[in-house]
């Protein structure tokens, strides 16, 4: 097993928090939030998968979500839960996932289900996975990809930070950048983890914050960042870092335009380059 390590600095606050490391405020573009410190930006996809020998039919995994506004319905909805459920997953499901789960890339998909607007075609995902029903909301879209991953077994993209099944893919692209160690951060860029890249391996356990989820991976000209309620990840890069290696070598996703904002599925233009 590898083992992180605890930075030797303390955690740093809410407003000392650098720009290089923070991720863009609502509808921020992209390229104009880290200019003075990035000179790319490249959207991960965060990926569909699949675990073989398990389904989201069988084994639920992912966010409860319902339609609890109050405490009270919150506490009903918990007690009507009550112990553990048929489908419940395992205890350590998420190091299964992390050790044979299988990436589905979001194009295969469209590819799969006949559609050409993959702008359209990856809004709905996003809203699908969050649960969202704005009015441009295509419902017959929604239902061919939810039963596309029902009849495929799949699971879909995690949100709001890290995925596991995305941490192996990662493993060839910082070795390709030459990297040996990236730094682990929170939401709040309070807690952070200097973390080996060895540890991003399928056949260790998923890499962890002790007190809170994985929301940024920073190294130097390097920033991954993911949100709440998205199901991106925000890669900015130098130049330098961009000729070192390319991103869309090993991970599927974009770059991010003139126009592009933190709200990346919630644009009104389709992303000019898809990998």
């Amino acid at each position: 097993m590898i083992e992180a390590r605890r930075s030797g600095r303390k955690g740093l606050s809410l407003t000392d928090t650098p720009r290089r490391l923070e991720h863009p405020n609502m509808n921020a573009q992209l390229l104009h939030w880290w200019m003075r410190d990035y000179d790319h930006v490249f959207v991960v996809l965060n990926p569909f998968f699949r675990v073989p020998g398990f389904t989201p039919e069988t084994t639920a995994w992912g966010p409860l979500r319902s339609e609890a506004t109050t405490p009270q319905e919150l506490e009903a909805l918990l007690e009507s839960l009550g112990g553990p459920q048929p489908d419940q997953a395992p205890e350590a499901f998420d190091e299964i996932i992390k050790t044979t789960g299988q990436a589905v890339r979001w194009d295969m998909i469209a590819q799969a289900l006949g559609v050409s607007d993959f702008r359209h075609f990856a809004r709905m995902v996003w809203l699908w996975v969050i649960g969202a029903e704005p009015p441009d909301l295509d419902a017959t879209l929604v239902s061919r990809i939810a039963r596309h991953c029902r009849l495929e077994g799949l699971y879909k993209p995690e949100e709001d930070w890290l995925p596991l099944v995305l941490e192996p893919m990662l493993v060839p692209y910082f070795e390709a950048l030459g990297l040996d160690e990236v730094t682990l951060w929170d939401e709040t860029r309070t807690s952070s983890l200097e973390c080996p890249v060895e540890a991003f391996h399928r056949d260790e356990p998923p890499v962890a914050l002790m007190d809170a989820p994985i929301s940024a991976i920073s190294a130097p000209g390097l920033l991954i960042s993911w949100s709440q309620d998205q199901v991106t990840g925000l890669l900015a890069l130098t130049d330098e870092m961009r000729q070192k290696a390319d991103p869309a070598r090993h991970l599927e996703g974009f770059w991010a335009g003139a126009g592009t904002s933190s709200l990346v599925l919630d644009q009104p233009r389709a992303p000019a380059l898809l990998h």
